[in-house]
């Protein structure tokens, strides 16, 4: 799997295992310097989840932002651009989970709007967050 940051990652298809491994690593950690503000490399970011190459230190990285409002609002609108939309979507939904049900209670419209889907990579990570909200008020 190659972190895409930008257009101009195009070298991806001649490397050979070694140097794509070395490539992504190299991109994991650009990623992770340059943060979610910019939002083709927080989609990076959501596919680097995806990976078990990757996935421990960009969950790190979600799981030290979990306060932000912001990426949770970026996070739910990249979770409602449904399953056709590749793997963001559903990273993106499952990133959500993790937010505390204090905050996941400002996107419950939309939290609720998500459970709805038919693809459960979607609507599954969205009821979990509506529990949390609910364990939250109780």
């Amino acid at each position: 799997m190659l972190v895409v940051l930008d257009a101009t990652t195009t070298h991806a298809d001649t490397m050979d295992d070694a140097e794509r491994y070395v490539s992504t690593r190299e991109a994991l950690k650009v990623a992770l310097e340059q943060g979610h503000a910019n939002p083709r490399v927080l989609r990076g970011l959501l596919i680097g989840t995806t990976s078990t190459t990757s996935y421990d230190p960009v969950m790190d990285y979600f799981r030290r932002h979990l306060t932000d409002r912001q990426l949770l609002r970026d996070l739910i609108a990249i979770a409602l651009e449904g399953e056709d939309n590749g793997d963001a979507p559903w990273a993106a939904a499952n990133v959500i989970t993790e937010f505390p049900g204090t905050l996941l209670r400002e996107i419950e419209p939309e939290l609720i709007q998500l459970s709805k889907e038919q693809w459960l990579y979607l609507n599954k990570p969205a009821k979990e967050a509506l529990q949390k909200i609910k364990n939250n008020r109780a």
